[in-house]
């Protein structure tokens, strides 16, 4: 029962950990976003022929490894369309933050950034670090950081490169893992019935461990309060003949007052 009751759980988490309930009420499911083959991203701006920068990146499960580390996205470099392992990490996975593309317009998608522990320097700005340098001002460093814009419409096989830095890389795609899908109380009917379900492990599962360790018992009546469960059977049968002899009592009696040109009130 406890194995059964650890992979109940486990599958939710890891479900929950592929939706995101906004602040309206609304829910994300970032799973539609798997690719088995993890997405690769040319990066034209640095394309050197057969050299390639590639962004590769995955959701949720399959999870992307990256100098023994699990990355929400790596950047790498591609040699004759294979990825060498001698990647830069821009995301790890447990900096995950959701957010909106456009925080006006909610309804035109979300935005997932992940963040690297690691800082750097972006040079971005023509001139910066030097210009940095020669004013003698402290510089500045920030975490590496990879972004996926995802606006609401139909799916696209791939993202592409919005802007690129080089501590900060926005990739963009329209997805239907953008559009609103629902709202968010499902998410707590969700995490309420967890509980129930971990109340009931806990119950039935220390009661029966309880009951074989100190009395010795086995099968039915290992239950807590056995005698209860074993008459349960027997109450909801019960329960349901009443009812429907009650049901069928007040049909008859209904048609007996109406055959007499009357209808009572039940």
């Amino acid at each position: 029962m406890f194995s059964l009751l650890f992979l109940i759980t486990t599958s939710y988490a890891t479900d929950k950990n592929c939706l995101w309930h906004d602040s309206f009420g609304y829910t994300y499911d970032i799973s539609k976003l798997h690719n088995i083959n993890n997405y690769q991203v040319p990066d034209t701006d640095t394309s050197m022929g057969m050299f390639n920068m590639v962004y590769e990146f995955n959701f949720c499960t399959g999870a992307v490894r990256c100098q023994g580390r699990d990355v929400a996205a790596f950047e790498a470099l591609e040699v004759m369309g294979k990825v060498t392992e001698n990647c830069d990490v821009l995301g790890l996975k447990e900096t995950q933050e959701f957010g909106y593309v456009n925080p006006v317009y909610p309804e035109l998608g979300i935005s997932i950034t992940y963040k690297q522990g690691d800082m750097c320097f972006d040079v971005k700005d023509d001139g910066g670090l030097q210009k940095i340098i020669a004013d003698n001002e402290q510089m500045q460093m920030s975490p590496r950081s990879v972004t996926f814009e995802i606006t609401c419409g139909k799916d696209e096989p791939n993202f592409r490169v919005i802007d690129s830095s080089k501590c900060n890389i926005r990739l963009g795609i329209q997805h239907s893992a953008g559009c609103r899908s629902g709202s968010s109380p499902s998410g707590g009917s969700q995490t309420m019935l967890l509980y129930i379900i971990l109340a009931a492990g806990l119950y039935f599962g220390g009661g029966i461990a309880y009951n074989k360790k100190q009395y010795q018992l086995s099968g039915v009546d290992a239950l807590p309060h056995s005698h209860f469960w074993k008459d349960f059977p027997h109450l909801v049968k019960d329960g349901i003949n009443f009812t429907v002899i009650k049901v069928f009592g007040i049909i008859k009696k209904f048609r007996g007052l109406s055959s007499e040109g009357g209808y009572a009130v039940i």
